[in-house]
C-alpha cells in the first residue's frame, strides 16, 4: 500500500504539472472578465470538473482506442515523453501559449460555456496530459487503480482550487509571479518527461534493460 500511496503522490505532481492550472491563470481571467464574481466562481468549478472528465476518459478509452489502431503502450509514452518535453522547452522559454496553440479567448454576453473549450480542452487537459494518462493507465487490482483515477480526482480540485482563488486574488496577481512558477515547473517537467520516454523506451527495446 505504500508503493501505491508513493506512486500516486509521484503521478498526481506530474500531471499537475502536465496540466499546469497556475499558468493558465491570465487566460482564465481573460475569458472571465466580463463575469462578476459569482458566476467567475461557477466557471472555476466548470473548468475543473471538465477537466477530471476528460483525463477519465482518456485514462479508460484511450488505450483501448489505440490498441484499435495496433498503437503499443511503449509507443505512446515515447510519443508522450516527446510531447511534454517540447511542453516543458516551451515553459521554461515562456512560450507555454504559443505551444499550445491558444487562441484568442472572447466572451460574448457573459455566456460561459463557449470559453470551456479553448480553457479546459486543450490548454490545460491537452496532448501532454492525454498521453501521460493513457501512458499510465495499467492496473492488476483495485487497489492499484487508486494510483490511476486520485490523481486525475485531486487536480480537477486543484485546477478548480487555482482558479477559484484567481478570482478573489485577481487585483493582487503579479505577471513575474506566474512566470517564475511556470520556468521552474517546466525545469521539474523536462526530467519526468525524459523519464517516461526511457520508460517507453525499455518497453519496445527489451534488451535495453539487460544492458
Amino acid at each position: 500500500m505504500q508503493a501505491i500511496f508513493a506512486l500516486t503522490i509521484k503521478k498526481t505532481i506530474t500531471l499537475l504539472v502536465l496540466v499546469g492550472p497556475v499558468s493558465m491563470i491570465p487566460i482564465f481571467l481573460a475569458s472571465a472578465e466580463a463575469l462578476d464574481l459569482n458566476a467567475k466562481i461557477r466557471f472555476a468549478r466548470t473548468i475543473g470538473l471538465s477537466v477530471t472528465v476528460a483525463l477519465l476518459v482518456a485514462t479508460f478509452l484511450g488505450m483501448p482506442i489505440l490498441g484499435l489502431l495496433g498503437v503499443s503502450l511503449g509507443a505512446m509514452q515515447v510519443g508522450g515523453g516527446v510531447i511534454v518535453l517540447l511542453l516543458a522547452i516551451a515553459m521554461v522559454l515562456g512560450k507555454e501559449s504559443t505551444f499550445k496553440g491558444s487562441p484568442a479567448v472572447i466572451t460574448e454576453n457573459g455566456v460561459t460555456e463557449a470559453a470551456i473549450v479553448p480553457l479546459a480542452i486543450p490548454l490545460l487537459a491537452g496532448p501532454a496530459a492525454f498521453s501521460y494518462v493513457m501512458g499510465n493507465s495499467a492496473w492488476q487490482s483495485y487497489p492499484e487503480l487508486i494510483h490511476v483515477v486520485a490523481p486525475i480526482l485531486i487536480v480537477g480540485v486543484a485546477c478548480w482550487i487555482t482558479f477559484r482563488l484567481a478570482c478573489e486574488a485577481e487585483r493582487t496577481i503579479r505577471q513575474s509571479t506566474l512566470d517564475v512558477v511556470e520556468r521552474v515547473g517546466g525545469f521539474i517537467l523536462a526530467a519526468m518527461a525524459i523519464e517516461m520516454m526511457a520508460a517507453g523506451l525499455r518497453g519496445l527495446f527489451p534488451m535495453l534493460v539487460q544492458a
